[in-house]
């Protein structure tokens, strides 16, 4: 009888699913930022690290809105992408 073979394990790391969190701004700093959000009627906040290598696009400040692209690291989640979104206009 011929035993069917083990497949054989992959060595390379697999890449992991991109994680994204919008919400608002509550807090800002050069080394970390405070976002927040309600879904369902439960506030979640988070906090992620900020490093030289995360790109910004737009300006940051408090009470805007921003979606973050993150990633999880041993030191907690590491921005990687922050995209401040624009206000809408108000059309008459």
């Amino acid at each position: 009888m011929a035993r069917p073979q083990d497949p054989p394990e992959k060595k390379t790391e697999e890449p992991k699913p991109e994680t994204f969190f919008a919400g608002i701004v509550i807090e800002s700093t050069p080394e970390k930022i405070t976002v927040s959000r309600v879904v369902l009627g439960k506030t979640e906040k988070r906090v992620f690290r900020v490093t030289p290598d995360t790109k910004c696009e737009g300006k940051l400040k408090a009470k805007v809105r921003v979606t973050v692209r993150y990633v999880i690291t041993e030191d907690g989640e590491t921005a990687e992408l922050i995209i401040v979104r624009s206000q809408q206009k108000k059309t008459k």
